[in-house]
């Protein structure tokens, strides 16, 4: 696996929103509704139904917009998943939904303000060592080279050696 960022984008993604927001301008007492429709939640509802066109660099992208621009059945799907997806978000103005990126912010800038304690706390050798340990590990999971048994091990053996420490 190279060391860089691998990259990629869905290109029906584009489409789904550029749609979502064409049938958007179009709903009436749409000002009235606003606030019961989201946007993500229809764009995943609908993404969910249909074929993923991903592309890796510009080229990609441009091929993959030219294959879904010039199949008129995919553009009638398009058109029918998106409407099928506002109405299913739209009916159900109670349930609850936390954004993904809300749910894991605030642990996020937690770890960011503690890294720098860490390395005040953890010598610098085993800084590198846990580093270390921590992006093969990582890696072997995306791979799925480790078992959910030995992530649980982990996390046990973690939290008691942290607890220990304290």
């Amino acid at each position: 696996m190279s060391s860089e960022t691998e990259t990629y984008k869905n290109v029906m993604e584009t489409f789904v929103l550029e749609e979502i927001t064409s049938q958007l301008e179009n709903i009436k007492d749409y000002n009235k509704k606003a606030e019961y429709i989201k946007p993500s939640e229809v764009a995943t509802f609908a993404l969910n139904r249909l074929p993923c066109y991903y592309a890796s660099c510009t080229e990609g992208i441009h091929r993959q917009q030219v294959r879904i621009k010039t199949n008129r059945e995919l553009q009638k799907k398009i058109r029918s998943v998106v409407s099928q997806a506002l109405s299913a978000i739209e009916k159900d103005p109670l349930r609850q939904s936390t954004p993904i990126n809300n749910q894991y912010k605030d642990r996020l800038e937690e770890a960011k303000e503690n890294i720098p304690k860490l390395a005040e706390i953890v010598p610098e050798p085993e800084l590198k060592w846990i580093v270390y340990f921590m992006e093969t590990f990582l890696t072997n999971l995306k791979n799925e080279q480790v078992s959910q048994q030995e992530v649980i091990r982990l996390y046990y053996l973690l939290y008691y050696y942290w607890e220990d420490s304290q």
